[in-house]
């Protein structure tokens, strides 16, 4: 819509707006007119009231006088009856003056003054009848001059004027209101004639803009018609290019009629994979290529698939073949519209090579797993075999070195060179035997279980380790920079060995210069990262995997003493605890050990 087309709307709008409110303000109007034309008819209508009271007054008077000249008893009775239509008459003024405060003590004055004027004349009467004219004289002549009855009129006259003042102001106010109600008729005049203008205005543009829409829609509707044309022909080509895909595809698909699950198109592929010629397979239906055990399974897919059409499928079937043969296929399908017929579209994939291979995994995992079985249980009686034989070797171990302890004490110095070297050779021996045993006993120890597994504070452990070698420390002038350290979850007992095991390497290995030792800890998404990096004499390549085996030692034990069990502790208690060791080294450069601690075990 252009700015004059929403001008002219504005504009229209604000006229009808305007419209509605100068109407509902002459109506507003025209009813105070009427309500003020109410009031002035009330007023007449009082003073006519009035009017009738002073008259009914006046006729009373005049019957009594003319009563007492005549003495004819007709005009008493006419002054009677004027008496009796007073009160009424001063009661109806009453409640039509009931809205006027001031009217009402003057009618309840006029009221009391005619009473008296009517008691006047009365006695009046009365002394007329006693033959005594002077008295009804001057009774009569004062009440008409300063008496009831001049009172009487006075009253009148005030009320007369009130109800004049009230029908002169209601005059004015009616003539003021039918000046305004005329301004009013005017304004809504001229703004018909503007709402008038303006809606022409507005229509002529609007035919306009028609008249440009229509030629618009006819170039439109050319457009179309060509777009319509070149869609054809792309759709013509894009149904000519589908056919080849489906035709040519290198997988397997037909498409089938759901309700009656008849083949209606089959490509090339299927008819090489399952035998059958494509009249035979039109001739069918998918429960001929299914086994009679998968047909129930195959209905209550097919239901499945009518309820919910638009849930794009893969599962897994068997299929026979032409030639007998069961094969494993993965089926794919989504539905589509063929020639009006609700259809489904399907993908085959021959598995059965997959599955065999799938069975053959299942098959050898079992095994695999029955393997693992049977050696955990053999790992299990080694252990107890070791801790058994190592335990009940001590006993023997111990009397023989005991012993040995003994011979070397008492006849060493006393025999000569040769048997004291025998001595040396068998005493170090039974240590030596003593320490392996030991180790293998501790080796044995580190079990599976995880019984004692709880928070472990490793800044407790190290400070533990560091008191553990503080005289080796001293000694070599060592020095150990230890990082901040996590919480774990583990054995504390295992996680201060397995310290006390790679510091004690890095004291022990230590080259010409002083040991300087930094252990530190970082933490990975999944577990925690620990190193302990010395500058000592370093490990070659080559020996990386075998140091951690038990029994395998680098040095003599001339050089370094321990029996190589050390770093197979180690790594069973890192394995323990869902982790792995390993360790990076060169020659004279001193070696790095890594090991990680899972965050759950």
């Amino acid at each position: 819509m252009g700015t004059i087309e929403k001008k002219l709307t504005s504009g229209i709008a604000f006229a009808i707006g305007f419209v509605l409110m100068i109407v509902v303000l002459s109506i507003w109007q025209y009813r105070r007119i009427q309500e003020n034309g109410m009031l002035l008819r009330h007023t007449n209508l009082v003073l006519y009231n009035t009017q009738q009271v002073l008259s009914s007054a006046v006729q009373y008077e005049l019957n009594i006088k003319n009563y007492l000249l005549t003495g004819d008893s007709v005009f008493l009775r006419r002054a009677d009856d004027s008496m009796a239509s007073i009160r009424p008459q001063v009661a109806e003024l009453k409640r039509l003056t009931s809205d006027n405060s001031s009217q009402q003590p003057r009618l309840d004055s006029l009221l009391f003054y005619i009473d008296n004027n009517h008691g006047s004349l009365v006695r009046a009467i009365e002394e007329s009848r006693a033959r005594s004219l002077g008295i009804p004289r001057t009774l009569i002549t004062t009440s008409a001059t300063s008496g009831y009855s001049a009172r009487v009129h006075q009253w009148i006259d005030s009320i007369v004027n009130e109800e004049q003042r009230l029908l002169e102001d209601r005059r004015v106010i009616n003539q003021r209101r039918a000046s305004q109600l005329q301004f009013v008729l005017w304004a809504l005049i001229v703004s018909v004639v503007a709402l008038g203008v303006i809606t022409f205005r507005k229509i002529t543009i609007d035919l306009a803009n028609e008249r440009r829409a229509r030629e618009q829609l006819r170039r439109f509707n050319s457009e179309l018609k060509e777009q319509v044309e070149i869609q054809t022909a792309n759709l013509q080509a894009s149904e000519d290019k589908y056919k080849t895909l489906f035709y040519k595809s290198p997988l397997p698909k037909w498409i089938y009629d759901e309700n009656t699950l008849a083949f209606l198109e089959v490509n090339d592929k299927a008819i090489e994979m399952y035998g059958y010629s494509q009249e035979e397979f039109r001739a069918m239906t998918l429960k001929d290529i299914r086994p009679a055990e998968d047909i129930p399974e195959l209905m209550e897919e097919i239901e499945d698939v009518r309820k919910h059409p638009d849930i794009y499928r893969g599962a897994q079937w068997r299929h026979v073949k032409k030639s007998g043969e069961v094969i494993d296929v993965l089926v794919s399908g989504h539905t589509i519209e063929v020639q009006g017929k609700k259809a489904r579209m399907v993908a085959i994939v021959d598995i059965t090579e997959r599955r065999r291979h799938e069975k053959q995994m299942r098959t050898l995992n079992l095994d695999l797993a029955k393997r693992a079985s049977e050696l955990a249980a053999s790992n299990a009686e080694l252990e107890r075999f070791a801790y058994i034989a190592s335990h009940d070797l001590q006993e023997p171990l111990r009397m023989v070195s005991s012993f040995l302890q003994l011979l070397q004490k008492r006849y060493g110095g006393h025999l000569d060179s040769k048997a004291d070297q025998y001595i040396h050779y068998a005493v170090d021996g039974a240590e030596r035997m003593k320490a392996l045993i030991m180790d293998l006993l501790e080796y044995s120890r580190v079990g599976t279980a995880k019984e004692g597994f709880g928070k472990v504070d490793v800044n407790t452990v190290l400070a533990e380790v560091g008191d553990v070698f503080r005289e080796k420390i001293i000694s070599a002038q060592a020095s150990i920079d230890i990082g901040p350290m996590p919480c774990i979850w583990g054995d504390k007992v295992q996680v201060s060995q397995l310290f006390q095991n790679l510091v004690s390497n890095a004291l022990k290995y230590h080259s010409d210069k002083a040991p300087v030792i930094v252990i530190r800890a970082k933490e990975e998404p999944l577990f925690w990262r620990f190193s302990i990096e010395d500058n000592g004499i370093g490990i070659e390549s080559q020996f990386f995997d075998k140091i951690f085996i038990i029994f395998q030692r680098l040095h003599n034990k001339s050089e370094y003493s321990g029996t190589g069990i050390g770093l197979a502790i180690c790594k069973k208690i890192v394995e323990r605890h869902g982790g792995k060791i390993w360790v990076e080294s060169s020659p004279e450069k001193g070696s790095t050990f890594y090991f990680t601690i899972s965050k759950k075990v």
